[in-house]
């Protein structure tokens, strides 16, 4: 709970930095557009809409993997309560990566061995990101010229689909490999092994490290069950693809409540193209959240089209669309969850 009382610190110092820099170099914020896109605009009921398929769909991806690999008993709500823990801490944490942790302690608290939690875990998030990719190189290809009018955009549209290929990659090493997987479990009994200068855990040294060979062990059955049942990763990975698109249809929503495009097919499509480029450098954010970067990020990109004057008040919109609006149900319905824990561990 500390930690997510710093990263909400650490945010909101970083957001009112961003904030203030939009208000007063970027032809400045109109409030009264910004709360009339969620109270009266229909593109920002579009927009909640969007948010909300997006959530379903990446629901429907955890509860087919579990109910495909593991086999036990995992229901909908559980798989929706473990998409949200992972949004939750995704939207705190730098790189979006401290939702991992906390699903594979709420596999682990409903049952699921460690091991097979973390190949859960990790497919999703290959498969996840992998639709993202696949959307950034179709949006590359779509924006090109949109993007070929800035020099810093192109350079980094490269720099973003090259770093989340490599991230993939990584990962799918570690899991055809043998010998990899093998170096991972000596590095890991390794670290294991500095916890001699601990009098306290010390002795606890041949069990941690006994422990870890179980987990690498069901993390390796885990991946073959994957391997033997190939086939239902297409829809799944089809559900992850409409699950990026919900999400990058948010940035078409915050633009066009501005009346942008006469031709609103063609802008979706080209707006929804930059915001997958963009999405690749953002992700990479040291920040809590990718604030600030995120803001920037998307300010620079939709220099391109969307006129000065607008900017500012439209980079707002989707940053709240996009980060607030999810922090905040996310965060709720986190703490229904904790609670509910605790009552039932006490019971």
């Amino acid at each position: 709970m500390k930690r997510i009382v710093i990263y909400l610190l650490l945010l909101g110092i970083v957001s009112a930095i961003t904030f203030y820099f939009l208000s007063n170099f970027s032809g400045g914020i109109e409030w009264g557009k910004v709360i009339n896109f969620f109270v009266a605009n229909p593109w920002g009921f579009l927009g909640i809409l969007s948010l909300l398929f997006s959530w379903i769909t990446d629901t429907f991806i955890t509860y087919i993997l579990i109910r495909k690999l593991i086999r036990v008993p995992f229901s909908f709500l559980k798989s929706f309560n473990m998409s949200i823990i992972g949004i939750f801490f995704n939207k705190l944490s730098p790189a979006s990566t401290g939702g991992s942790v906390f699903q594979i302690a709420y596999l682990k608290r409903n049952g699921i061995n460690f091991g097979s939690s973390v190949s859960i875990t990790e497919l999703r998030y290959i498969i996840k990101q992998s639709a993202m990719v696949v959307a950034a190189a179709m949006g590359f290809l779509i924006a090109l010229q949109v993007v070929e009018r800035n020099e810093i955009t192109f350079v980094l549209s490269f720099l973003g689909f090259g770093l989340s290929i490599g991230g993939i990659l990584i990962l799918i090493l570690i899991n055809v490999s043998s010998k990899v997987r093998s170096s991972l479990l000596t590095i890991t009994k390794w670290a294991i092994g500095l916890l001699r200068f601990s009098k306290k855990l010390s002795p606890k040294i041949p069990d941690l490290r006994q422990k870890a060979e179980k987990e690498f062990k069901n993390y390796v059955q885990s991946m073959k069950m994957i391997s033997t049942n190939w086939k239902f990763i297409i829809p799944v990975f089809f559900l992850a693809l409409l699950s990026a698109l919900g999400h990058l249809f948010l940035a078409f929503a915050a633009v066009q409540s501005f009346g942008i495009f006469e031709n609103i097919p063609k802008g979706m499509l080209e707006v929804i193209s930059l915001q997958a480029i963009a999405t690749t450098i953002i992700f990479f954010s040291p920040t809590p959240g990718s604030s600030g970067l995120a803001e920037g990020g998307f300010y620079l990109f939709f220099s391109t089209i969307v006129p000065p004057k607008f900017l500012a008040t439209v980079t707002l919109e989707w940053r709240i669309l996009s980060y607030f609006v999810p922090l905040a149900l996310s965060g709720i319905i986190f703490l229904i969850i904790f609670f509910h824990g605790m009552v039932s561990t006490r019971k």
